[in-house]
């Protein structure tokens, strides 16, 4: 009798893990609806939560360039290129990586600058408004609402990595390096990287469906 009951739990304790695995794996695999998920954080860089919302402008640029590489691989089904396979990962996954470094590279700058007290000038601040102006207009009614945020959210998003990049520029003179070498993916930004800690929220960034958030292919 005393077997039996031990048994009886085994089993049930058994039962239970196999439900909450099936449970998150459910949970992981099925993608998120961006625009409905906004406020849901994607990554934390140095305690500072970004959320969808936040890095909305990185995922609209980076499925903007790759589609553009993409409809001159294969005009007739541009899909085609998001999944061929090259340097060991797939176009996608690459893309969806790469907006994700770019949102913490701008993230560690932007902070840099603030704690500087760093402001753009009226020129910088031209320029500005003209890049913002331009990528709005190139977003047709149905990415913007995919997207999900307004043109003033677009624009303060923009600001900050105008802060960042001229930050970046300051940053790489005192330490007598190319701007380039502390882009998001340069040698001297890796180090760089290293002083500051961040964390990829991957129950939701793994549910983001990377060429297919303001992409209709």
């Amino acid at each position: 009798m005393e077997k039996r009951i031990r048994f009886t739990i085994i089993l049930v304790l058994i039962l239970i893990v196999v439900i909450a695995f099936s449970f998150q794996s459910k949970e992981k695999k099925e993608y998120l609806v961006y625009n409905e998920a906004l406020d849901k954080t994607a990554v934390t860089v140095d305690d500072v939560s970004l959320t969808l919302k936040d890095i909305a402008f990185y995922v609209a640029y980076e499925e903007k360039t790759v589609q553009e590489q993409a409809i001159l691989y294969n005009p007739d089904n541009p899909r085609q290129y998001w999944n061929v396979y090259t340097d060991g990962q797939f176009v996608k996954l690459t893309a969806k990586q790469a907006a994700l470094d770019m949102a913490v590279h701008d993230e560690i700058f932007y902070q840099m600058a603030v704690a500087e007290g760093m402001k753009l000038d009226v020129t910088e601040q031209e320029y500005l408004e003209n890049d913002e102006s331009d990528f709005w207009s190139d977003l047709t009614d149905w990415q913007r609402e995919q997207l999900g945020i307004s043109e003033e959210e677009l624009d303060s998003e923009m600001e900050k990595i105008a802060l960042a990049d001229k930050y970046q520029s300051i940053y790489a003179q005192m330490h007598q390096k190319e701007y380039e070498a502390y882009n998001f993916n340069g040698e001297a930004y890796e180090a760089l990287l290293s002083e500051h800690e961040y964390s990829v929220n991957e129950k939701v960034w793994d549910r983001v469906e990377f060429g297919s958030v303001t992409l209709d292919n």
